[in-house]
């Protein structure tokens, strides 16, 4: 046999929790192992007698030792096999183990509840010992609440252990009966528990055992004695640092919660209790009346028998809390009340048992006592314009309970509301009363998809109840014509003759009742609807409720709503009339979410609204344009953001929401229905307003309509988890038994989506085609409709507008084609022909007609093609080699070109930019960064592997030809150097390899410049140039990843390592010492002036994290704080450089590097205040003509800087600064441009702490 006292005594003196466990496993396999089990565990048990205390004197030996030999015992049990131990050794062993609860209260605690838990969880243990373990836990008494926290959960863990076992704890009922002894007596040992962590154990003990006790069941007097030692928690609260983390006092209340619900025995006790509570009104806080609230509500929602366990207290319990809603003002409070009515009306209600179609006439006379309760106290309310609202929302909550409180409720409620309607004398009393019917007609819509969501589509008759609630139906499509388009009219008092202007807050509320009822459903169909599927909801198989020419009349009277205010007062109503600009839009987006919800469940009414837009904009589709429109839209301002906001709104209602599986497949396809007909409704009014010469700027907000249903449609799709990568996946093949709600819905949207983009890249094709034109020449050009005409008063910046509008459309549409449907459509053709299938001249990337204006349409195609679909852009010579490759070797897989261009080509018009129009300049450079991050100079590109040998020659020859600019740098000018950065920026952000000896030539060529210069005008251009270098870095906005663009998350870090760093020590100029001539001084100087900018332009576009390392160094000569302070007090008036080196100080001094820039602190504070406190009214002397003033820009960074100081220094070292900066504060607060101004406030109260 084991050496049982050798392997405790090494426990007891070993420290490593790993040596413990192993000597554990040894005297567990040992115990497992042994011939005779029962002298093994007898062995095993008296290894530790020596440290076991003999009689009183040793009890107060030492715990520590004595504590780590029965910890010995816990764990061997802990590894031991259930199945080792025999009845009679896991009996012997409970006895052993229970008696250290009476003798060993300080060391043996933890341990004994650790080996009793083993035990109680062996495959001998059997229920009756339960009672045994827990009498042996009461025996701890007093002793039990000076137990440390960890010890006490050990002990609730075991109880939690015993009383989850059904057998253990059906064994505890049969034994103790309905006298519930052991619960009784674990009361009194756990009664002082406050451990936050325990105190979640205890609640969920008494909460089981009160779930599941019995049979028999515990007497009423213990449940009560239960509730008073819970309801001694009520309210619970937590201190904050009580636990750091884990439990939270919501836990706690949550847990408490349940044991007040947990048995209804204890019914009046604990509601008496709680209104007790709650009627003390003023007393408590919001926290404690919600915690009271939500008690009452899951005791009545929990409570089984409601008839004997909640209508006994239904009067008490509405008329304590009615005035919660009533008077309260609180919305927590208010909406805890209301849930404990609903609560109360829908028990009443299921308590309703259906037989034969009819209610217990007990049962509904218990529902109809507290529905007479609720109405006797607020149908009067209703009439006074305080209380309208409330008593709207106790009804309407007392009315959700379920359609017997409704049956009940609603012919009261209505007929009140309609008769105080008449008398109501001021227009919130009228738009109080409104919003109770439109709370009634939500509260009918609620109960139908409840009714639904229990019952299954189609019944074979409905119960009596359902039949009696449809009876209702016919008042409720009364308020249409009685009420709603009355009130829209003003005509519903007998005393008004005709239509008068409405307050706008009754308009409000009247288009959400007209919303609410136009989704209101009838009764379930008797048979299956034929166009029903298996993923129909039961609520969408419901016909409307209003019929069809009760949806057109409400769409006739929002669709008026949404029109831009120059339509004439007649298509607007005259409830129009005397509405402000802001009361306007505040109706016309009510209307706008009212038509989202109408178009829902009324698809045929959005075209009926997509043609009162597309008439109040051109006048009817067959005849001429609306002389009106023309003249409103040409000469407004105001009327074109009208337009656009409408098509916006038009847009929105029917693109923005696609129907869930839950609402039925087949009307999941209306919102790409609404799609089509929008945008064919719009182009066709676009082609109208072109062809009648109308201004551009009406045709830009037509088109931003066809821009915003798609992307619309497009975010509608997103939120539904359908995008391009799954759309081009094929649908999954499956067997009908095997095809899931899910897979079907998937697919159906997936098609959807991709008829979208189909549509999508059509409209895009037929714009390109009107707006570009073939010349006899076979160039391309712009079409007649861009022709400059005094007489149409078009501008070319209206024009231009159009052009980077769709510009920006084609890329929305093209990015969500994959690859292989790209190559299909020959898009990468298409960016140079623009689909005109006519041009058969040489392609180009750039198009010299009209000042080259076409050019944002290639840029728009480009942008939103895959790299794979641009790298099939390989020149004319590259072709015939790929050919006798092919030749050599058939395997290989290979393309045909179709366009003799490559990148070099973006150079083609090198020579010329310095005469382009900015615009222009500003679009070609772009379309050398998108197609030089996109063309891949790899042997293969794309998921197909596709293979370009000549890509990389084409490559090669490009970066050979930018450096030979570069080494021209004498013909150099700011334009062409731009388009140089613009080649490099997008081969930098994909990290191409072969263009790495770029970055330092680009970043040093306007140095090289500005030493060929040889006058001030080169010196400029030379400042250009560097500034250009920021250029290096792209926006988001040019390389998105979302267009597929190429951008290495490291590539800044990349760009600075070969840039800045390497102009970060000529940023200074050399020592006179060192210098020879004055001439030369001169000459460095100006090289350190432009590397000093160049560097500026390229931090200020970076992450501080990339920079922050050179912000300050040991020796100080390479510190980009020196750089950044020298450039703001030395490159005065270029108010530009200023401002840039003014905000990337203020970012590092925001990014908690403040100590980088405390040595230059009185350099910055006084190059800041001679920026701000600089600008004032114009001067005519000759000085402030050659010296401007600073610019905005310049003076808000310098403000923004001063602002961050006192966060980031102590007092001491800013009080020497305080009495200049306070005087130049006070008059940078009189700045002409406000927006300095509330700068400069914000300075002055940062700066107003810092005074003495």
């Amino acid at each position: 046999m084991a050496d049982f006292a050798s392997l405790a005594t090494s426990y007891v003196l070993a420290d490593a929790e790993d040596e413990q466990q192993r000597l554990a496993g040894q005297a567990a396999e040992a115990i497992k192992s042994a011939p005779r089990k029962s002298a093994a565990v007898l062995g095993w048990a008296q290894s530790i007698n020596q440290w076991m205390p003999n009689g009183d004197n040793d009890a107060d030996s030492d715990v520590i030792v004595r504590a780590k030999a029965l910890g010995f015992l816990a764990s061997t049990l802990e590894v031991l096999d259930k199945d080792v131990l025999r009845v009679e050794q896991v009996e012997h062993l409970i006895a052993f183990f229970g008696a250290l609860f009476a003798i060993d209260r300080k060391a043996g605690v933890l341990d004994a509840s650790t080996a009793l838990r083993c035990l109680c969880t062996m495959t001998q243990f059997r229920p009756p010992m339960a009672n045994a373990v827990l009498s042996h836990l009461n025996k701890l008494g007093e002793d039990f609440r000076l137990q440390v926290p960890a010890t006490r959960r050990a002990v609730y863990d075991l109880i939690a252990l015993l009383v989850r076992n059904d057998a253990a704890l059906k064994s505890l009922s049969e034994t103790n009966a309905a006298s519930g002894q052991f619960l009784i007596d674990l009361l009194q040992l756990c009664r002082h528990e406050r451990d936050p962590d325990n105190l979640l154990r205890w609640f969920a003990i008494l909460r089981h055992v009160l779930d599941h006790y019995g049979p028999p069941a515990l007497a009423p007097n213990v449940v009560e004695e239960v509730f008073k030692v819970a309801s001694d928690y009520f309210p619970i609260s937590m201190r904050s640092s009580a636990t750091a983390a884990g439990t939270t006092v919501d836990d706690l209340k949550t847990a408490l919660r349940g044991v007040f619900a947990a048995s209804s025995l204890a019914s009046t006790p604990v509601f008496d209790f709680l209104l007790q509570k709650m009627d003390q009104g003023d007393a408590l806080t919001v926290s404690v009346k919600v915690d009271i609230l939500s008690t009452i509500h899951a005791c009545i929602a929990a409570f089984p028998n409601p008839a004997q366990t909640v209508v006994p207290h239904t009067s008490r319990i509405w008329n304590s809390l009615k005035y919660e809603v009533r008077h309260g003002d609180v919305p927590e409070t208010i909406d805890g009340t209301l849930q404990v009515i609903q609560a109360i009306s829908t028990r009443l209600c299921r308590g309703r048992s259906s037989v034969g179609g009819k209610a217990p006439a007990e049962d509904a006379a218990f529902l109809k006592d507290f529905v007479d309760l609720v109405l006797a106290d607020c149908i009067s309310d209703l009439s006074n314009s305080t209380f309208t609202t409330p008593a709207g929302r106790l009804l309407t909550s007392a009315m959700l309970g379920g359609l017997g409180a409704y049956n009940l409720m609603i012919s009261s409620v209505i007929g009140t509301v309609k008769k105080d309607l008449q008398q109501a004398q001021a227009a919130n009393h009228t738009r109080d009363l409104v919003g109770v019917l439109n709370l009634v007609l939500r509260t009918r819509h609620a109960l139908v998809v409840a009714a639904d969501a229990e019952a299954p589509t189609t019944a074979a008759s409905p119960t009596a109840t359902e039949t009696e609630f449809h009876t209702h139906d016919d008042a409720l499509l009364g308020l249409l014509e009685s009420v709603y388009l009355r009130l829209w009219n003003n005509t519903l008092k007998d005393t008004a003759a005709e239509p008068t202007s409405q307050d706008p807050v009754v308009l409000t509320e009247v288009i959400r009742g007209l919303a609410a009822l136009i989704a209101q459903r009838g009764p379930r169909p008797s048979s299956p609807s034929s166009s029903s599927t298996p993923s129909s909801s039961a609520t969408a198989s419901r016909p409307l409720l209003c019929t069809h020419t009760q949806c057109e009349r409400i769409f006739e009277a929002l669709a008026p709503r949404i029109l831009v205010p120059y339509s004439s007062a007649s298509q607007s109503g005259a409830a129009d009339e005397g509405l402000s600009q802001t009361e306007f839009l505040t109706i016309a987006h009510e209307a706008m979410t009212a038509l989202q919800t109408a178009t829902a469940v009324y698809p045929e009414g959005f075209t009926f609204l997509v043609e009162r837009t597309v008439s109040s904009i051109a006048g009817s589709p067959s005849g001429p344009i609306a002389s009106y429109s023309l003249i409103a839209l040409s000469s407004s301002a105001e009327s074109l953001s009208s337009l656009r906001d409408t098509l916006s709104r038009v847009a929105y209602i029917g693109c923005s929401t696609i129907p869930s599986a839950a609402e039925g497949l087949e009307r999941s396809g209306k919102a790409l229905f609404h799609f089509l007909t929008l945008t064919q409704a719009l182009f066709t009014t676009l082609e109208r307003l072109l062809d009648a010469k109308a201004s551009f700027q009406a045709t830009n907000a037509v088109l931003s309509g066809v821009y915003g249903a798609a992307l619309n449609l497009r975010d509608a799709f997103s939120k539904r988890g359908v995008g391009p990568e799954k759309a081009k996946q094929p649908p999954i093949a499956s067997s009908a038994g095997q095809t899931t709600q899910s897979t079907t819905e998937t697919e159906t949207l997936q098609k959807q989506f991709q008829a979208y983009v189909n549509e999508a890249t059509s409209i895009v094709r037929r714009l390109y085609l009107r707006a570009t034109a073939v010349g006899t020449d076979q160039r391309l050009s712009l079409s007649t409709d861009f022709e400059h005409s005094v007489a149409s008063s078009l501008t070319l910046d209206d024009q231009d507008e159009y052009l980077h509008q769709l510009a920006a459309f084609a890329t929305f549409v093209v990015r969500d084609l994959s690859e292989e449907q790209q190559k299909e459509a020959k898009l990468h053709e298409a960016a140079f022909t623009l689909f005109q299938s006519d041009c058969k001249g040489q392609h180009s990337f750039f198009h010299e007609a009209q000042g080259a204006r076409a050019d944002v349409l290639s840029l728009g195609i480009l942008k939103g093609l895959w790299p794979s679909t641009i790298a099939s852009l390989v020149s004319h010579s590259e072709k015939m080699e790929r050919e006798k490759s092919r030749m050599r070797d058939n395997q290989l897989i290979k393309t045909q070109a179709d366009l003799n261009i490559s990148p070099l080509n973006l150079l083609d018009d090198f020579d010329s930019l310095d005469s382009l129009p900015p615009r222009t300049r500003l679009v070609r450079n772009t379309i050398a960064t998108v197609v030089t991050n996109k063309y891949s100079a790899a042997a293969s590109v794309g998921a197909s592997k596709v293979q370009y040998p000549g890509n990389h020659a084409a490559w090669q020859a490009t970066v050979d030809a930018i450096k030979a600019k570069l080494d021209g740098s004498a013909s150099l000018t700011p334009h062409r150097f731009a388009r140089l950065v613009a080649l490099a920026a997008g081969a930098f952000a994909r990290l191409d390899k072969d263009s790495k000896a770029l970055a330092k030539l680009l970043a040093f060529a306007p140095a090289r410049y500005a030493e060929e210069a040889s006058n001030g005008n080169d010196t400029k251009a030379a400042q250009q140039m560097a500034r250009i270098l920021g250029g290096l870095l792209v926006s988001d906005r040019t390389l998105s990843t979302d267009d597929h663009a190429v951008v290495k998350s490291i590539y800044k870090q990349w760009v600075y390592g070969q840039t800045v760093k390497a102009l970060l020590p000529l940023a200074f100029p050399p020592r006179k010492a060192a210098v020879e001539t004055d001439e030369a001084a001169v000459a460095a100087r100006r090289a350190s002036t432009v590397h000093t900018i160049a560097i500026m332009a390229l931090v200020r576009g970076m992450p501080f994290s990339v920079y922050e390392d050179d912000v300050a160094t040991s020796s100080g000569s390479e510190s980009l704080v020196r750089v950044l302070v020298a450039a703001a007090t030395t490159l005065v008036p270029q108010w530009g450089d200023v401002a840039v080196a003014l905000r990337v100080l203020s970012s590092i001094v925001t990014a908690n590097r403040a100590d980088a820039v405390r040595s230059h602190l009185k350099t910055v504070v006084d190059a800041s205040i001679r920026v701000f406190s600089s600008a004032g009214p114009a001067s005519s002397t000759s000085s402030s003509a050659s010296a401007p003033p600073p610019t905005p820009a310049s003076r808000k960074e310098a403000l923004l800087l001063v602002t961050q100081l006192p966060a980031h220094y102590e007092e001491g070292l800013l009080l020497p600064y305080e009495p200049r900066l306070a005087r130049a504060l006070a008059a940078a607060c009189g700045d002409r441009v406000r927006e300095i101004r509330e700068v400069a406030q914000k300075a002055r109260e940062s700066w107003a702490k810092v005074a003495v």
